[in-house]
């Protein structure tokens, strides 16, 4: 087992003496622990993981961390135990793991139950939880990482007001294996598990459903694209006038200017792109 913590999550800093005090009081053989500076170094410790011929990866941090990681696990006989530390935690959510109690996720994997999940899978990408197009996607960028510190979800409240005020419209066209969308908005959304931060997006969707789930709302007005934001926030999105919530296995998506996608908070990928669930695609302890 090899542990790798994203030095620069929310809580990785208070968290990383009772990781280690809670690893060693349930019995769990470390080879190697490795506090990454960022995503992109705890990347690359996920990958030396692998390539080592770890059984498990126990991997700190929040779902952007969480991103990384499992765009290297896909498809891998090594298991995935999750120690959430982040802001949102989406997939620790989706997969029932103790949010504010480190010995609490450790024993779970320290209990060894490991199960199979879905990832979704845009371009050459795969994720865990969602990716975005248009706005979402700039506010992740503009919410720093300090202010998550601070501030926690309230950070992303503060740091939409910019790109709300600032980001325009763009025209899409959807399709999915039977049906077709063309509209005018500010956001799509494409969820591979049940949460969007802490907001079940579609309260059937799961882990292991084999299927993705698309939301989008056609308003283009400034106005629809607060009223969307605010109805993320409560858990009243599907009420939303125009708003569409579909479930499909694979969905490709074309936008009128090229647009960014943030995978779990990361600019990874653009559009035009295709989306796909990947089935059982990652071991993970649950």
């Amino acid at each position: 087992m090899v542990v790798v913590v994203n030095g620069a999550s929310r809580r990785s800093e208070r968290a990383l003496g009772a990781l280690q005090s809670s690893l060693h009081a349930h019995g769990l053989a470390v080879d190697g622990l490795h506090v990454g500076t960022d995503e992109r170094e705890v990347r690359g410790h996920v990958k030396r993981a692998v390539r080592s011929g770890a059984d498990a990866v126990v991997v700190g941090g929040g779902d952007g961390t969480m991103a990384h990681a499992v765009d290297v696990l896909a498809h891998r006989k090594t298991t995935l135990g999750l120690i959430p530390l982040g802001t949102g935690n989406s997939f620790a959510r989706s997969l029932g793991i103790p949010l504010d109690d480190v010995d609490a996720a450790v024993a779970v994997i320290a209990r060894g139950r490991r199960r199979k999940v879905d990832l979704g899978r845009v371009n050459g990408t795969y994720f865990a939880n969602f990716a975005t197009i248009g706005l979402s996607s700039q506010i992740a960028r503009a919410t720093a990482t300090t202010a998550k510190g601070w501030l926690g979800n309230f950070a992303y409240a503060l740091s939409a007001i910019g790109p709300i005020v600032k980001h325009g419209a763009f025209r899409a066209r959807i399709g999915w294996a039977d049906g077709k969308l063309a509209l005018r908005t500010q956001d799509i959304i494409v969820a591979n598990g049940r949460y969007f931060g802490a907001t079940p997006l579609a309260p059937d969707a799961s882990l292991t459903d084999g299927l993705l789930t698309l939301f989008a709302v056609a308003d283009p007005s400034r106005i629809g694209a607060l009223k969307t934001y605010l109805a993320l926030g409560s858990d009243q999105q599907a009420r939303l006038a125009n708003a569409h919530l579909i479930a499909a296995p694979a969905f490709r998506i074309r936008a009128r200017a090229a647009q960014m996608i943030s995978i779990d908070g990361s600019l990874l990928e653009k559009t035009p792109a295709r989306f796909r669930v990947a089935p059982a695609a990652l071991r993970v302890f649950v």
